[in-house]
């Protein structure tokens, strides 16, 4: 028997559905997201200054899901930021 799927977590479907990553993202009222949706949303909230404590709200995950995401996609931007100044 498979475990039960949290509450927010739909089964990846193969679609990405942007307008439910919005809504989660911006806060706008809760939505059920796939994996692939929620570290896009989690991206978007970092991107836009958030913390991972607004993460863990926004999106209905753990606070310890919510450091996981955000230090997962943390060293994309800084590797991204090191591009850059090597190039200059």
């Amino acid at each position: 028997m498979t475990p039960p799927r949290p509450r927010w977590t739909l089964p990846d479907d193969g679609i990405i559905d942007e307008l439910a990553i919005d809504i989660a993202a911006r806060g706008i009222r809760p939505v059920a997201l796939t994996r692939t949706e929620r570290r896009l949303a989690a991206a978007l909230i970092l991107a836009a200054g958030g913390t991972p404590y607004l993460i863990s709200k926004r999106l209905h995950v753990s606070c310890q899901t919510a450091h996981a995401l955000a230090a997962e996609l943390a060293p994309v931007d800084a590797a991204a930021g090191a591009g850059n100044t090597a190039a200059a």
